[in-house]
């Protein structure tokens, strides 16, 4: 006993010095700017941490771009890793474009966005006019309905689309210019993602067919990897044609109470349906037990309705699987694909959620 006592102080010892290091590194505004800039791409990011925030600090900035061609205002928000130096460090960040929900704005999304660029990615939220907030900001609540469905048109489709298209060749022109926020952009390597309509336009960029979307094409071969959230079937005619040509990789995600919010008769296998109708290759699904539509929305949900510790539990699985997803297809992260694809998602998973990958 008097030989192991002194021994076990030392250890005590050690272990008390480390856990003091430890606190006083992440008060450290200092050290924590280091650590925020000091992952790679590709970097094998722990399976534990998917669902965490990542090491980069992350930036922001606001801007109302102009469409002359449409005579179009977008409103845009930014999040983007923070780098040193005057031109940034030599990584170089794949980008990914958000478009929000009907009556959503350039806050759509933000648990997803914040999360995906604290990891090395930037993230460009558009904001849609026509299919935005001001459709229901001001107006008589028993109108609010109604204001909404007149929203979701193909037209309005038609202007998301081209949103899209226009936002990435306005990355790609920036990333030529001094602006910060696009230093350090890889412009190959380009993922959309969606949320509501916002997975509808998600769709309709990878390449879903439908009929005229205002005249304007909607396949972006730019994209090269895309997530939905709450996608749906609007139209239920013929969906191999529909979505037999979405090639590029996909994860479409939903949950077992994610139906109708307009009365527009929408089920949860309506938000299965694009899964099941793409070709193989690269093609996921997450049907979360217990999720509706809102929990999808990634956005905090305040009085809409109380908050439970189901949807957060949801939530870091949405942040899990989707940052695995695009560090896998954008980063292209062996480790994360394996992940994905061989059970160590399925394994985070609650019981009654479901995930197949084909």
């Amino acid at each position: 006993m008097k030989r192991t006592l002194p021994v076990l102080l030392k250890y005590l010892a050690v272990v008390a010095v480390s856990c003091l290091l430890a606190f006083a590194i992440s008060q450290s505004p200092a050290l924590a700017q280091d650590a925020a800039v000091a992952p790679k791409i590709g970097s094998g990011i722990l399976p534990a941490d998917y669902a965490s925030r990542g090491a980069y600090k992350i930036e922001f900035a606001v801007a109302i771009w102009r469409d002359a061609a449409r005579d179009r205002d977008i409103p845009v928000k930014i999040y983007f890793p923070a780098t040193t130096g005057a031109n940034g460090d030599a990584t170089k960040f794949p980008m990914i474009v958000f478009s929000h929900g009907l009556g959503g704005n350039r806050e759509g999304g933000k648990k997803w966005t914040q999360h995906w660029a604290s990891h090395g990615f930037v993230v460009v939220a558009l904001q849609h006019p026509g299919s935005d907030d001001a459709m229901w900001k001001g107006a008589n609540p028993g109108d609010f309905a109604n204001n909404m469905k007149s929203g979701a048109t193909m037209k309005s489709l038609g202007l998301r689309v081209g949103d899209v298209h226009f936002a990435i060749d306005e990355v790609i022109r920036r990333t030529n210019t001094s602006e910060r926020a696009f230093a350090n952009v890889d412009a190959k390597r380009i993922g959309m993602s969606g949320h509501s309509f916002g997975a509808q336009t998600t769709l309709a960029v990878s390449g879903q067919k439908a009929p005229s979307i205002g005249g304007q094409s909607g396949l972006d071969l730019r994209v090269t990897a895309a997530i939905a959230l709450s996608p749906n079937a609007r139209n239920k005619n013929n969906p191999t044609r529909q979505f037999g040509d979405i090639k590029v990789p996909f994860f479409s995600i939903t949950g077992s109470e994610d139906g109708s919010i307009l009365g527009d008769g929408t089920t949860v296998e309506h938000r299965r349906m694009p899964y099941e109708y793409m070709p193989a290759g690269e093609k996921y699904l997450a049907v979360f037990d217990g999720g509706d539509h809102m929990v999808f929305g990634g956005r905090e949900l305040g009085k809409r309705r109380p908050e439970t510790a189901r949807d957060r539990k949801i939530q870091e699985g949405v942040m899990a699987g989707t940052l695995a997803f695009w560090n896998a297809e954008l980063k292209q992260d062996a480790a994360a694909r394996s992940w994905l694809a061989q059970g160590g998602y399925r394994a985070t998973l609650a019981d009654k959620d479901v995930f197949e990958h084909k």
